[in-house]
């Protein structure tokens, strides 16, 4: 039987999803870009110059605006060899150790990047292409993705520990 959300939850599975799914439109803008981009190379010789690095910023932010909404999905790469092959108490304390590590990771992840986007931000630093985009409007997304991150982590230790202590049925984050 699972167990209802409570208003954390709710919050972070809709915050996750919105941030997933602006991720989404960029990729799908990212490939409408390209496809015009190539196009207009064939049919009229002309290059769209922008698209290359407007490409190159949003993978950055498709990278770390999905990858809190994909482990929440639990869609991280695991060695499924191995964990198989466990009682499911084992494989789930395997994944909390993991998931801890992973928290901890994030979580330096979003401080430095908090550090480093506000260092560009004061030093008014830009990016030498094209555009000449503020680099702490790229680098910005980093503290953000992190930050998501590390709360998934934190909410998948809590299930997974739960779980491993016998006070839970399911040990996968729903």
């Amino acid at each position: 039987m699972m167990k209802k959300k409570g208003p954390a939850g709710i919050f972070l599975d809709r915050l996750n999803t919105a941030v997933a799914w602006i991720a989404a439109f960029m990729v799908i803008f990212m490939m409408f870009a390209i496809s015009c981009a190539v196009a207009a190379r064939y049919l009229w010789g002309q290059s769209v110059p922008w698209v290359v690095e407007i490409s190159s910023y949003l993978m950055l932010y498709i990278t770390f605006l999905g990858t809190a909404w994909l482990l929440r999905q639990n869609g991280h790469v695991e060695v499924d060899l191995i964990l198989n092959n466990l009682k499911p108490r084992t494989a789930a304390g395997f994944r909390a150790v993991t998931s801890v590590a992973g928290a901890l990771v994030s979580l330096v992840l979003a401080w430095q990047g908090a550090v480093v986007t506000i260092d560009y931000f004061e030093r008014e630093v830009t990016v030498m292409g094209i555009l000449d985009t503020p680099q702490w409007m790229l680098v910005g997304v980093i503290p953000l993705g992190g930050f998501l991150l590390f709360i998934v982590f934190v909410a998948r230790i809590w299930v997974l520990a739960r779980f491993v202590m016998g006070g839970e049925e399911n040990p996968e984050p729903d």
